[in-house]
């Protein structure tokens, strides 16, 4: 299938249709080398100029995924990348304004919303590498679930623990540095590097404080993003037939469908009926996921918030709050087709979901 051409921004010739694409969008068949040799430049360069917005090329140059656009080294992107350096925020200067919606008027809007995006999208690469490459090299990672074992434990457990459980000949993490975490801590820890890196940290800090005064609750999360121009975006795998027969899917569908939004969240779009139940005669409908793989970073809630997550492209990834340091399920990434939860809401930054 031959790669589709994505913006007219080409050098001005007299015969502008011989000039290399400076956008592509990746198509079935295709692989980083055709890329780069249709684009008139090399592998190392196209994986440089795109490995912020999409950060798995920068660990495997071998994989790219459908529906991703790529930009030529040197061209207008199609999204902002984000200043991030490491796991902190950038060096961009933190303000107290409120970041305005997609489409309103002072400038912040679209580009503020690719900057979250890639943002996100690097915080959690960066953050599953590290827990993952720590246990793959001491036998311990850097994380432990809120709900595990090793919550209850003394400093002389931990301490024991570690000594148990380490490589031979390694200098695992110490004790006092392996951080608790849990679906909604997972989530803010990564919603709120973003927000930083776009050098909102004022406004991360207000929307974290409030967050936590109410008890830590994925709606109120998602209420303050919606705010701030987020969009909302309903998902329900079979919006009649739900799979574990559980009526609060289909209910809120309806709820959905007659424009009274989601929990008291208006809703933008909808992914629905991407995994109908098997003979219950639902029409499948890839539509809302197609676009949703082309989203870079989102936040989303499951039954009104009592499972929160992030993911990219159209994966989802999520905290299992009772892992101990040593498990490499602690953060699991797993495609939405195939996830087990059945409804919730999706956010997505500004100006960030498909128009088309």
């Amino acid at each position: 299938m031959p790669v589709t051409p994505v913006g007219p921004n080409r050098v001005s010739t007299t015969t502008p249709t011989s000039s290399p694409p400076s956008q592509v969008t990746v198509a079935a068949g295709d692989s980083l080398s055709k890329l780069a040799a249709r684009m008139g430049v090399t592998v190392d360069a196209l994986v440089e100029a795109n490995q912020t917005k999409y950060p798995s090329l920068a660990t495997n140059r071998n994989t790219v995924k459908i529906g991703w656009t790529l930009t030529a080294p040197g061209a207008a992107p199609s999204s902002t990348p984000a200043a991030v350096s490491g796991w902190g925020p950038s060096t961009s200067t933190s303000t107290t304004s409120r970041p305005q919606a997609a489409g309103s008027t002072g400038g912040v809007g679209n580009s503020f919303g690719a900057t979250l995006a890639a943002a996100g999208a690097q915080s959690i690469e960066l953050r599953m590498k590290a827990h993952n490459d720590s246990i793959d090299k001491t036998g311990v990672g850097v994380y432990f679930g809120d709900h595990s074992g090793w919550k209850t434990m003394s400093a002389e457990e931990k301490a024991q623990w570690i000594k148990d459980n380490a490589k031979p000949g390694t200098t695992p993490p110490p004790a006092s540095s392996i951080k608790e975490n849990s679906c909604i801590g997972w989530a803010m820890e990564n919603v709120g590097a973003a927000y930083k890196a776009a050098g909102k940290a004022d406004r991360w800090a207000e929307i974290q404080h409030l967050v936590v005064s109410k008890g830590s609750k994925g709606m109120d999360l998602a209420k303050e993003l919606k705010k701030d121009g987020w969009q909302s975006v309903y998902w329900n795998p079979d919006t009649a037939h739900p799979d574990d027969g559980n009526a609060e899917h289909s209910f809120s569908a309806l709820q959905v469908a007659r424009g009274k939004g989601y929990y008291g969240v208006d809703v933008d779009a909808q992914v629905i009926n991407y995994r109908p139940t098997e003979g219950q005669g639902t029409r499948l409908d890839t539509s809302g996921l197609d676009k949703l793989k082309q989203v870079p970073f989102f936040f989303g809630l499951a039954k009104g918030g009592v499972h929160t997550f992030v993911g990219r492209q159209g994966e989802v990834n999520e905290f299992h709050w009772s892992d101990m340091p040593d498990s490499h399920d602690a953060i699991q990434q797993t495609p939405l087709q195939k996830w087990g939860w059945n409804s919730g809401l999706i956010m997505v930054p500004p100006g960030t979901w498909p128009k088309s």
